[in-house]
């Protein structure tokens, strides 16, 4: 039972970094760094969301 509660804070404060990342993001759309670090943002973001899977697969299990 604490497990699901653990895993459930942990994918709150992962889409909390999500949503972080994306209004970082458009804070940076205008040059050539800001598009730099967009991938890198990107890459980030796809990484949390593949760990949101993660995180449900195991609650569903």
């Amino acid at each position: 039972m604490k497990d699901i509660s653990l895993l459930n804070e942990l994918e709150l404060k992962i889409r909390e970094l999500v949503s972080s990342l994306e209004r970082e993001r458009e804070k940076n759309i205008d040059s050539e760094k800001s598009v730099q670090e967009s991938q890198k943002l990107s890459l980030i973001e796809e990484k949390v969301r593949n760990l949101i899977n993660l995180v449900d697969q195991l609650e569903q299990n």
